[in-house]
């Protein structure tokens, strides 16, 4: 029969002062199993001693799982260090007036917190056998006299119940369940913590020994042995509601992008208000957690969110407003049902005006729009626009116009601003990219001074980023001044890379011979992809300027296309290389938001129709995984694909060397080192003369990282190399 222990804890004041780590953040608390069961032994010793019926009871309770704690949330007061004598009086000869040698520092940051709620932590067993043991913990529970520090004096009630009795307990209390984890910082007892505690109090009394050497005597210090804990893992995330903007019919009622601020104040507003009139004695409760007025920097933790959900997916989506997240942390003091019945129902206003907008919010389960902003990622980019603490631009006059040097200055004070909201938002990963400009990152989002209607910020510190990190971080990522007021929402993108490979599948074998015509339908596929909705293709994949010029940039600007057979001994392809210009071309940078739309473009790309080689359906762009031979990186390359010289054969030039000299040439072009031997394997030249071709091996003093499409035709995938092992 399923039975559980519940330890009912009570504090005798609003605050706890234990330090330890392992809950989400929130420091001490609440105290861990470890520390509760250390304060069960210390009620249960009757001087130094434990009689076998306690220690019994104790093994057992230390072999059982790691139980679930339900604890009041708290804020977190301010940190103070103090100095204060050690309990070491006997290593400095019993001598009070050499009390200031033994002081050590101990910090004190208190939590506090509502003490009529009490810290439940239950315990699941069979019963059976343990029943007595059971019992024997309700009776050393109610010797318990101090949890904490010395000063966090508590007391304790021991119950064993119904499994379901305690299920509503638990759902009855107004505070948040952990659930112990896999893995994680927080200590919990084991199987031997018992005897690690009994034997550290031993020792502990036994710390100076008196060392008799000839004439002399000595004092010898030894520092007990700690005690033998485990550590697990309490997972305790944010709450998600989720809510849909319905009309009368069932429908959307969507609300402009631009008006994402608004929106959100005005909802919050009107929730705010039907709880202080519920609940009239916690309005000022509500209105700092939820408004966030008169709350301080110790209240963030506990603040709620409402983030408006754009729709997004294809990039001619209407990125309207339909959906409503409301994030409550875990801390939150507000009842997580409270806040869904505030929610429900209420129609949105314009708050500056008080005009009523048609549509009303209805609770859902449908997760499935936020998931896209809730989801890990490397990359991001601001879908509303984020609000900086940047000082106000100069003004123009009509006639005025801002210089570019202006322009820089500006966006590198708000990238500088930046790295500041995402300290205040928690986000402790410094980006190694940040973007910053006006203009949206989604093709029918909105610019960022639009978001200032409806909202207290200027339009002069609204900017739209986009931040790449090292490490994958976990959304949703909402930053800036206005991040509680729906503004700063940033949306993960597929962390791109500069090269990736789309298999075509081991059915889908292309000739060699067809290597130009499969590379010709794949460059026609991507600038399909990349037309905007004037028509017009990005020069990053068409290679032409808007006016229909060749691309002018003075260096490879556009994307590179292979077609490569990887090691399959049979030369037929079986996968297309795209690789943006910047991982070719050592001198190219890319423009402002190329990488970005590289990553967007090629991801999309899941179907290609080659003409009379065939159709591949299910494509997948990937990145190249290491150690491929397209990436290297070695001292050797061979080439896969024929080097086509990039300038004609002179009457007077020796075909070999001549070849040498134009790829030595190539290398500095493209930023990589000068090889130290070039060796033409073969070479083929027209009739004619004209440009040479040739297959090569190529030699470099360090290891060259690829990949390495040189020559003339190296966009269409001539000049292809593998490194050699």
């Amino acid at each position: 029969m399923l039975r559980s222990l519940l330890i009912t804890v009570r504090f005798h004041e609003s605050r706890y002062h234990g330090q330890e780590d392992g809950f989400n953040g929130q420091g001490g608390w609440p105290p861990s199993p470890a520390r509760l069961f250390q304060a069960l032994v210390a009620g249960a010793a009757q001087g130094a001693q434990l009689s076998p019926e306690d220690q019994r009871a104790l093994r057992w309770l230390e072999r059982l799982d790691p139980p679930r704690i339900v604890a009041p949330a708290v804020r977190r007061g301010r940190a103070v260090n103090l100095f204060i004598p050690n309990n070491d009086l006997d290593s400095v000869g019993g001598n009070p007036a050499r009390v200031n040698e033994i002081r050590v520092e101990k910090k004190w940051r208190p939590c506090f917190f509502d003490p009529q709620e009490p810290v439940l932590y239950v315990w699941d067993f069979e019963l059976g056998a343990a029943e007595a043991e059971a019992s024997r913990i309700c009776s050393i529970t109610g010797r318990l006299y101090q949890l904490g520090r010395g000063i966090d004096m508590a007391w304790a009630e021991g119950q064993v119940l119904d499994r379901n009795k305690v299920e509503a307990i638990l759902e009855s209390h107004p505070g948040t369940l952990r659930q112990p984890g896999e893995s994680g910082s927080t200590a919990v007892p084991h199987p031997g913590t018992l005897d690690s505690l009994i034997l550290r109090y031993q020792r502990k009394r036994e710390r100076l020994t008196t060392v008799v050497e000839g004439r002399k005597s000595r004092q010898l210090f030894t520092q007990p042995p700690k005690a033998s804990f485990r550590h697990t893992g309490y997972d305790t995330p944010a709450h998600r509601l989720h809510f849909e903007l319905r009309g009368a019919s069932g429908c959307f009622a969507p609300r402009p992008l631009a008006s994402a601020a608004s929106l959100v104040t005005g909802l919050r507003d009107m929730a705010t208000a039907r709880l202080s009139d519920a609940l009239p004695h916690k309005s000022a409760l509500f209105e700092r957690v939820i408004i966030g007025r008169g709350s301080g920097p110790a209240d963030f933790a506990q603040r709620i969110r409402l983030i408006p959900i754009p729709s997004v997916g294809a990039s001619h989506t209407d990125p309207s407003i339909r959906r409503i997240m409301v994030e409550v942390p875990a801390n939150c003091p507000v009842r997580l049902d409270d806040l869904r019945w505030a929610f429900a129902g209420i129609q949105p206003f314009d708050p500056s005006t008080g005009q009523i907008w048609s549509g009303s919010l209805v609770s859902t389960h449908d997760s499935r729009m936020a998931d896209h902003f809730t989801r890990s990622g490397r990359v991001f980019c601001s879908i509303t626009s984020v609000a900086l603490p940047t000082a106000p631009r100069r003004r123009l006059e009509v006639s005025d116009r801002k210089t570019g040097e202006e322009r820089g200055w500006e966006e590198r004070r708000a990238a500088g601003a930046l790295i500041q909201a995402l300290r205040h938002a928690g986000i402790r990963t410094r980006p190694t990219d940040i973007l910053v400009r006006k203009e949206p990152f989604h093709r029918r989002g909105v610019r960022a001074e639009k978001f200032a209607d409806g909202s207290r910020f200027s339009k002069h510190v609204l900017w739209h980023v986009e931040l790449r990190f090292h490490e994958a971080i976990s959304g949703p990522l909402v930053i800036g001044d206005g991040r509680f007021c729906g503004l700063g929402l940033l949306q993960p993108l597929t962390s791109p890379t500069d090269v990736v490979v789309i298999n075509l599948g081991e059915n889908h074998r292309v000739a060699r011979k067809d290597r130009a015509v499969v590379i010709g339908h794949l460059r026609r596929a991507l600038m399909a992809l990349a037309r905007d909705d004037s028509g017009q293709v990005a020069r990053l994949f068409s290679g032409h300027e808007p006016d229909g010029r060749s691309d002018s940039a003075g260096h490879h600007a556009h994307v590179f296309l292979a077609a490569d057979a990887g090691d399959n001994k049979s030369e037929s392809i079986t996968r297309l290389i795209v690789a943006a210009p910047w991982a070719v071309d050592r001198q190219a940078k890319p423009y402002r938001n190329d990488r970005h739309l590289f990553g967007q473009v090629v991801h999309r790309l899941t179907e290609l129709r080659a003409g009379c080689i065939g159709r591949f359906d299910h494509l997948k762009a990937e990145p190249l995984e290491k150690g491929d031979p397209l990436l290297g990186p070695a001292k050797v390359w061979i080439g896969r694909t024929p080097y086509m010289a990039t300038r004609n054969l002179k009457k007077r030039d020796e075909t070999a060397a001549a070849v040498k000299t134009d790829v030595a040439t190539e290398c500095v072009r493209r930023g990589l080192p000068a090889p130290t031997e070039i060796e033409v394997l073969n070479v083929t030249v027209g009739p004619h003369g004209g440009r040479p071709t040739a297959k090569l091996k190529l030699r470099f003093a360090i290891a060259v990282r690829g990949p390495l499409l040189l020559g003339r035709d190296s966009h269409a995938g001539g000049g292809l190399f593998h490194a050699l092992k």
